[in-house]
């Protein structure tokens, strides 16, 4: 793949160069997919990633690699794709931690999510109660929400991501049962 092979025309966004160049190339390796992410920014990675696959220009080894990343780094993944195309991209990779293959739990674990009531069903969800606490304070500008807990079989689990101490687990809610956390000590 080549990188940048013209200027940019009036108009025209480093976002729509890479969608450019990503269209033109018959395959692209893991970095490449990376770097014309990079290029069009983190928003752009959940679209970015479903079209390279739908396209057969990576392999289902860059979808390990980068799906759990690519998720993490968005700041709304649940808006960016529905459901039934993450399902896809997260069945393709495998369970990953980290953007690398590893082990599903094997055992429920209890895992908390702070957000409002709408978005309760969301995917990203944490082992960490206190994490799930700061986002129910509704930081970056979020609306306050409150504090939802699932005990979540390993089959929905679908990758965990531990960067940016969000102790993050990505979730598949479809039937799960979710309730609103009462602290027994309030």
């Amino acid at each position: 793949m080549t990188r940048l092979p013209h200027q940019l025309q009036a108009g025209e966004t480093l976002a729509d160069q890479a969608y450019d160049l990503l269209l033109w190339a018959d395959r692209v390796t893991t970095e490449e997919l990376d770097w014309l992410i990079g290029l069009a920014g983190r928003a752009e990675g959940p679209q970015f990633l479903s079209e390279a696959l739908s396209e057969d220009k990576i392999t289902a080894a860059t979808v390990t690699a980068l799906v759990g990343p690519i998720w993490s780094s968005a700041e709304y993944p649940d808006r960016e794709l529905d459901h039934d195309t993450w399902r896809w991209l997260f069945d393709v990779a495998g369970f990953t931690i980290d953007g690398k293959p590893a082990d599903r739990p094997t055992e429920p674990l209890t895992l908390y999510r702070g957000s409002v009531p709408e978005r309760c069903t969301d995917w990203s969800w944490t082992r960490t109660r206190a994490v799930a606490e700061r986002f129910a304070e509704g930081p970056r500008g979020r609306g306050k929400g409150r504090l939802w807990v699932c005990e979540v079989p390993p089959a929905h689990m679908l990758a965990a991501n531990t960067g940016r101490d969000e102790d993050e687990i990505v979730v598949d809610t479809r039937g799960l049962q979710i309730a609103e956390h009462v602290d027994a000590h309030s």
